[in-house]
Protein backbone atom coordinates (compact mmCIF):
# COMPACT_ATOMS: atom_id res chain seq x y z
CA UNK A 1 0.00 0.00 0.00
CA UNK A 2 2.89 2.51 0.38
CA UNK A 3 4.33 1.63 -2.43
CA UNK A 4 0.77 2.01 -4.49
CA UNK A 5 -0.35 5.49 -2.90
CA UNK A 6 -3.38 7.08 -1.40
CA UNK A 7 -4.97 7.54 -5.03
CA UNK A 8 -7.01 10.40 -3.97
CA UNK A 9 -9.68 10.13 -1.04
CA UNK A 10 -9.42 6.49 -1.81
CA UNK A 11 -9.11 4.19 1.32
CA UNK A 12 -6.70 1.26 2.07
CA UNK A 13 -7.34 -1.04 5.00
CA UNK A 14 -5.80 -5.06 5.44
CA UNK A 15 -8.44 -7.06 5.68
CA UNK A 16 -6.75 -8.59 9.07
CA UNK A 17 -6.73 -4.62 10.34
CA UNK A 18 -10.51 -3.70 9.72
CA UNK A 19 -12.15 -1.55 12.39
CA UNK A 20 -15.84 0.23 12.54
CA UNK A 21 -13.83 2.93 11.34
CA UNK A 22 -13.98 3.63 7.28
CA UNK A 23 -10.33 2.97 6.68
CA UNK A 24 -6.94 4.50 7.14
CA UNK A 25 -6.25 7.17 4.62
CA UNK A 26 -2.74 7.65 2.85
CA UNK A 27 -1.67 10.93 1.39
CA UNK A 28 -1.31 10.99 -2.10
CA UNK A 29 1.81 11.43 -2.81
CA UNK A 30 4.16 8.47 -3.21
CA UNK A 31 7.60 9.18 -1.28
CA UNK A 32 10.42 8.83 -4.04
CA UNK A 33 13.04 7.19 -1.47
CA UNK A 34 10.76 4.45 -0.78
CA UNK A 35 11.81 2.23 -4.29
CA UNK A 36 15.81 2.87 -3.67
CA UNK A 37 15.47 2.37 -0.12
CA UNK A 38 13.93 -0.93 -0.65
CA UNK A 39 16.32 -2.14 -3.43
CA UNK A 40 19.36 -1.15 -1.04
CA UNK A 41 18.30 -3.27 1.51
CA UNK A 42 17.49 -5.94 -0.89
CA UNK A 43 21.53 -5.58 -1.70
CA UNK A 44 22.44 -5.43 1.79
CA UNK A 45 20.60 -8.81 2.63
CA UNK A 46 21.45 -10.90 -0.32
CA UNK A 47 25.58 -9.89 0.40
CA UNK A 48 25.12 -10.80 3.97
CA UNK A 49 23.26 -14.11 2.74
CA UNK A 50 25.95 -14.72 0.94
CA UNK A 51 28.72 -13.79 2.74
CA UNK A 52 30.58 -16.86 4.64
CA UNK A 53 30.17 -17.09 8.21
CA UNK A 54 33.70 -17.96 9.17
CA UNK A 55 32.35 -20.74 11.38
CA UNK A 56 35.66 -22.86 11.86
CA UNK A 57 38.47 -20.40 11.67
CA UNK A 58 41.31 -21.07 13.76
CA UNK A 59 41.92 -18.77 16.86
CA UNK A 60 45.73 -19.12 16.83
CA UNK A 61 47.47 -19.67 13.63
CA UNK A 62 50.37 -22.62 13.59
CA UNK A 63 53.34 -22.44 10.76
CA UNK A 64 54.82 -24.80 9.48
CA UNK A 65 57.46 -25.17 6.72
CA UNK A 66 56.05 -25.95 2.92
CA UNK A 67 58.54 -26.06 0.34
CA UNK A 68 61.21 -24.07 2.30
CA UNK A 69 58.81 -21.72 3.20
CA UNK A 70 57.08 -20.71 6.14
CA UNK A 71 53.47 -20.90 5.82
CA UNK A 72 50.64 -19.79 8.18
CA UNK A 73 48.01 -23.25 8.66
CA UNK A 74 44.24 -22.76 9.05
CA UNK A 75 42.44 -24.99 11.72
CA UNK A 76 45.18 -27.66 12.00
CA UNK A 77 44.06 -29.03 15.19
CA UNK A 78 41.44 -30.23 12.76
CA UNK A 79 43.37 -31.27 10.26
CA UNK A 80 46.72 -33.13 12.52
CA UNK A 81 43.74 -35.48 13.03
CA UNK A 82 43.90 -36.54 9.56
CA UNK A 83 47.86 -36.71 8.82
CA UNK A 84 47.78 -38.97 12.24
CA UNK A 85 45.58 -41.07 10.53
CA UNK A 86 47.30 -41.58 7.17
CA UNK A 87 50.78 -41.02 8.73
CA UNK A 88 51.55 -37.73 6.74
CA UNK A 89 53.88 -35.28 8.13
CA UNK A 90 55.90 -32.02 7.31
CA UNK A 91 58.94 -33.76 5.95
CA UNK A 92 56.63 -35.21 2.85
CA UNK A 93 56.21 -31.58 1.72
CA UNK A 94 59.65 -30.24 2.56
CA UNK A 95 61.80 -28.53 0.41
CA UNK A 96 63.40 -32.02 -0.98
CA UNK A 97 59.75 -32.95 -2.28
CA UNK A 98 57.96 -29.43 -3.34
CA UNK A 99 59.29 -26.34 -4.53
CA UNK A 100 56.97 -23.62 -5.11
CA UNK A 101 58.92 -22.19 -8.08
CA UNK A 102 57.23 -25.06 -9.66
CA UNK A 103 53.72 -24.70 -9.10
CA UNK A 104 51.60 -24.92 -12.98
CA UNK A 105 48.45 -24.46 -14.44
CA UNK A 106 46.47 -28.28 -14.02
CA UNK A 107 44.05 -27.65 -17.31
CA UNK A 108 40.81 -27.17 -15.58
CA UNK A 109 38.80 -24.44 -16.11
CA UNK A 110 39.43 -23.06 -12.93
CA UNK A 111 43.23 -22.55 -13.51
CA UNK A 112 44.75 -23.44 -10.07
CA UNK A 113 48.32 -23.93 -9.78
CA UNK A 114 49.09 -27.40 -8.47
CA UNK A 115 52.06 -29.38 -8.21
CA UNK A 116 52.86 -33.29 -7.28
CA UNK A 117 55.54 -33.59 -4.67
CA UNK A 118 58.82 -36.15 -6.06
CA UNK A 119 57.32 -38.89 -4.25
CA UNK A 120 53.78 -38.31 -6.07
CA UNK A 121 52.31 -39.52 -2.94
CA UNK A 122 50.55 -35.61 -2.09
CA UNK A 123 49.51 -32.85 -4.34
CA UNK A 124 49.86 -28.88 -3.29
CA UNK A 125 47.26 -27.02 -4.77
CA UNK A 126 46.13 -23.11 -5.03
CA UNK A 127 42.33 -22.78 -4.07
CA UNK A 128 40.12 -19.86 -5.12
CA UNK A 129 38.24 -17.15 -2.79
CA UNK A 130 35.05 -19.45 -2.35
CA UNK A 131 37.29 -22.88 -2.32
CA UNK A 132 39.19 -21.17 1.44
CA UNK A 133 35.79 -20.57 2.39
CA UNK A 134 34.29 -23.18 1.84
CA UNK A 135 36.94 -25.47 3.40
CA UNK A 136 37.22 -22.65 6.30
CA UNK A 137 33.20 -23.38 6.71
CA UNK A 138 33.03 -27.37 6.64
CA UNK A 139 36.30 -28.59 8.05
CA UNK A 140 35.35 -30.02 11.61
CA UNK A 141 32.38 -31.94 10.06
CA UNK A 142 34.73 -33.09 6.51
CA UNK A 143 37.06 -34.18 8.94
CA UNK A 144 34.39 -36.40 11.41
CA UNK A 145 33.47 -37.52 7.81
CA UNK A 146 36.81 -38.95 6.29
CA UNK A 147 37.63 -40.47 9.65
CA UNK A 148 34.81 -41.65 10.33
CA UNK A 149 35.68 -45.74 10.14
CA UNK A 150 32.11 -47.62 10.19
CA UNK A 151 31.12 -45.46 7.34
CA UNK A 152 33.18 -45.95 3.43
CA UNK A 153 34.55 -42.61 1.81
CA UNK A 154 35.58 -41.75 -1.39
CA UNK A 155 36.57 -38.42 -0.37
CA UNK A 156 39.92 -37.37 -0.80
CA UNK A 157 42.32 -36.43 2.30
CA UNK A 158 43.29 -32.66 2.79
CA UNK A 159 46.58 -33.09 5.05
CA UNK A 160 47.59 -28.89 5.67
CA UNK A 161 45.40 -25.94 4.36
CA UNK A 162 47.83 -22.31 4.76
CA UNK A 163 48.50 -19.41 3.36
CA UNK A 164 51.79 -18.59 1.56
CA UNK A 165 53.44 -15.40 2.90
CA UNK A 166 54.65 -14.59 -0.77
CA UNK A 167 51.76 -14.06 -2.79
CA UNK A 168 49.16 -14.36 0.46
CA UNK A 169 47.58 -17.25 -1.39
CA UNK A 170 45.82 -20.07 0.00
CA UNK A 171 46.68 -23.34 -0.64
CA UNK A 172 46.10 -27.38 0.17
CA UNK A 173 47.97 -30.50 0.96
CA UNK A 174 46.01 -33.39 -0.43
CA UNK A 175 46.67 -36.99 -1.05
CA UNK A 176 47.40 -37.93 -5.13
CA UNK A 177 44.46 -40.21 -5.78
CA UNK A 178 46.29 -41.65 -8.64
CA UNK A 179 49.40 -44.08 -8.30
CA UNK A 180 53.13 -42.82 -9.52
CA UNK A 181 52.23 -44.78 -12.80
CA UNK A 182 50.60 -43.29 -15.92
CA UNK A 183 46.97 -44.76 -16.34
CA UNK A 184 45.40 -45.99 -19.37
CA UNK A 185 42.27 -43.92 -19.18
CA UNK A 186 41.76 -41.58 -16.83
CA UNK A 187 38.08 -40.02 -16.06
CA UNK A 188 36.73 -36.92 -14.72
CA UNK A 189 32.65 -37.53 -13.87
CA UNK A 190 30.08 -35.16 -12.61
CA UNK A 191 27.05 -36.55 -13.65
CA UNK A 192 25.93 -33.76 -16.08
CA UNK A 193 27.63 -32.38 -19.79
CA UNK A 194 30.72 -31.43 -17.81
CA UNK A 195 32.05 -35.06 -17.62
CA UNK A 196 35.05 -35.42 -19.56
CA UNK A 197 38.16 -38.24 -20.56
CA UNK A 198 41.26 -36.75 -19.58
CA UNK A 199 43.52 -39.80 -20.76
CA UNK A 200 42.90 -42.37 -23.43
CA UNK A 201 45.09 -44.99 -24.90
CA UNK A 202 47.59 -44.06 -22.78
CA UNK A 203 47.66 -40.41 -23.30
CA UNK A 204 46.35 -37.30 -22.38
CA UNK A 205 43.22 -35.91 -24.36
CA UNK A 206 43.88 -32.07 -24.72
CA UNK A 207 41.25 -29.83 -23.14
CA UNK A 208 40.03 -27.87 -25.92
CA UNK A 209 36.85 -26.05 -24.24
CA UNK A 210 33.81 -24.19 -26.47
CA UNK A 211 33.59 -20.56 -25.79
CA UNK A 212 30.64 -18.66 -26.05
CA UNK A 213 32.27 -16.64 -28.71
CA UNK A 214 33.39 -18.94 -31.00
CA UNK A 215 30.17 -19.01 -33.00
CA UNK A 216 31.66 -20.60 -36.04
CA UNK A 217 32.66 -23.65 -33.74
CA UNK A 218 28.52 -23.71 -32.84
CA UNK A 219 28.05 -23.57 -36.31
CA UNK A 220 29.82 -26.24 -37.00
CA UNK A 221 29.45 -28.64 -34.80
CA UNK A 222 26.05 -28.34 -35.70
CA UNK A 223 25.78 -28.76 -39.02
CA UNK A 224 28.78 -31.24 -40.94
CA UNK A 225 31.21 -30.64 -38.31
CA UNK A 226 33.67 -28.86 -40.64
CA UNK A 227 36.57 -26.57 -39.67
CA UNK A 228 36.26 -27.59 -36.26
CA UNK A 229 39.99 -29.00 -35.10
CA UNK A 230 40.78 -32.64 -34.78
CA UNK A 231 41.25 -32.68 -31.18
CA UNK A 232 38.04 -30.47 -30.54
CA UNK A 233 36.48 -33.45 -31.87
CA UNK A 234 38.05 -36.03 -29.75
CA UNK A 235 37.45 -33.89 -26.36
CA UNK A 236 33.71 -33.61 -27.44
CA UNK A 237 33.46 -37.21 -28.00
CA UNK A 238 35.23 -37.82 -25.63
CA UNK A 239 32.90 -35.86 -23.40
CA UNK A 240 30.27 -38.00 -24.72
CA UNK A 241 32.07 -41.45 -24.49
CA UNK A 242 32.31 -40.28 -20.39
CA UNK A 243 28.82 -39.44 -19.83
CA UNK A 244 27.72 -43.05 -21.29
CA UNK A 245 30.61 -45.20 -19.46
CA UNK A 246 30.51 -48.63 -17.28
CA UNK A 247 32.61 -49.46 -15.09
CA UNK A 248 32.59 -53.16 -13.86
CA UNK A 249 33.16 -54.42 -10.57
CA UNK A 250 33.04 -57.03 -8.61
CA UNK A 251 29.58 -57.59 -7.05
CA UNK A 252 31.27 -56.69 -3.22
CA UNK A 253 33.03 -53.83 -4.24
CA UNK A 254 30.40 -52.49 -6.69
CA UNK A 255 27.88 -52.01 -3.28
CA UNK A 256 30.90 -50.20 -1.37
CA UNK A 257 31.51 -47.74 -4.11
CA UNK A 258 28.05 -46.59 -4.39
CA UNK A 259 27.35 -46.56 -1.06
CA UNK A 260 30.51 -44.36 -0.23
CA UNK A 261 29.61 -42.35 -3.32
CA UNK A 262 25.97 -41.99 -2.01
CA UNK A 263 27.13 -40.84 1.61
CA UNK A 264 29.80 -38.66 0.52
CA UNK A 265 26.76 -36.90 -1.96
CA UNK A 266 24.53 -36.65 1.32
CA UNK A 267 27.40 -34.74 3.02
CA UNK A 268 28.72 -32.49 0.28
CA UNK A 269 24.89 -31.53 -0.54
CA UNK A 270 24.03 -30.62 3.40
CA UNK A 271 27.14 -28.77 3.51
CA UNK A 272 25.68 -26.80 0.44
CA UNK A 273 28.70 -27.65 -1.74
CA UNK A 274 29.09 -28.32 -5.82
CA UNK A 275 31.56 -28.46 -8.94
CA UNK A 276 32.71 -31.43 -7.27
CA UNK A 277 33.87 -35.14 -9.46
CA UNK A 278 34.46 -38.40 -9.34
CA UNK A 279 37.82 -39.16 -10.57
CA UNK A 280 38.19 -42.48 -12.07
CA UNK A 281 41.93 -44.07 -12.92
CA UNK A 282 42.22 -47.66 -14.94
CA UNK A 283 44.95 -49.10 -15.72
CA UNK A 284 44.97 -52.07 -18.14
CA UNK A 285 47.28 -55.60 -17.96
CA UNK A 286 46.84 -59.09 -20.03
CA UNK A 287 45.86 -61.78 -18.05
CA UNK A 288 44.99 -65.14 -20.13
CA UNK A 289 46.60 -67.26 -17.93
CA UNK A 290 44.26 -66.19 -14.69
CA UNK A 291 46.62 -64.46 -12.25
CA UNK A 292 46.19 -61.22 -11.41
CA UNK A 293 49.28 -59.10 -12.34
CA UNK A 294 50.40 -56.76 -9.80
CA UNK A 295 49.45 -53.38 -9.64
CA UNK A 296 50.83 -49.45 -8.28
CA UNK A 297 48.97 -48.54 -5.66
CA UNK A 298 46.55 -45.36 -5.41
CA UNK A 299 46.52 -42.47 -2.88
CA UNK A 300 43.01 -43.55 -1.21
CA UNK A 301 42.76 -46.31 1.30
CA UNK A 302 41.78 -49.98 -0.25
CA UNK A 303 42.81 -48.93 -4.00
CA UNK A 304 43.06 -50.36 -7.04
CA UNK A 305 39.98 -52.11 -6.75
CA UNK A 306 41.24 -55.37 -9.66
CA UNK A 307 38.26 -56.98 -11.28
CA UNK A 308 39.35 -59.93 -14.52
CA UNK A 309 37.40 -59.72 -17.72
CA UNK A 310 38.00 -61.21 -21.07
CA UNK A 311 41.24 -61.67 -20.42
CA UNK A 312 42.03 -58.70 -19.32
CA UNK A 313 43.16 -57.40 -15.27
CA UNK A 314 41.78 -53.98 -14.85
CA UNK A 315 42.58 -52.26 -11.87
CA UNK A 316 40.16 -48.65 -10.77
Amino acid sequence: LWLRGGGGDRSFAAPSHRSSEEGTRFPRRRNPFVVPLLLFTLLLTSVAHLKPSGKGKAKAMATVKIGGEECELYNDEIFARIRADQSVTAADVDETQFAFSELAKGGGKGGSLMQFTKSCKLLIKQLSGDDHNSLMDVAENYCQRVLDKTHPTLLCRFFFHFRREADGGNYVVMNSLLPNAAVDELYDLKGCADDKIVRKDGRSVSQIHKRWFMVHWLIAECSFGCCVPPNRVEYKNGKIAARNAVFRLPSDECSKVLKASSLDVDFLREGGLMDYSLLVGIINRPCEDGSIPDFPSGGAPGQPLVVVEDGVAQAY
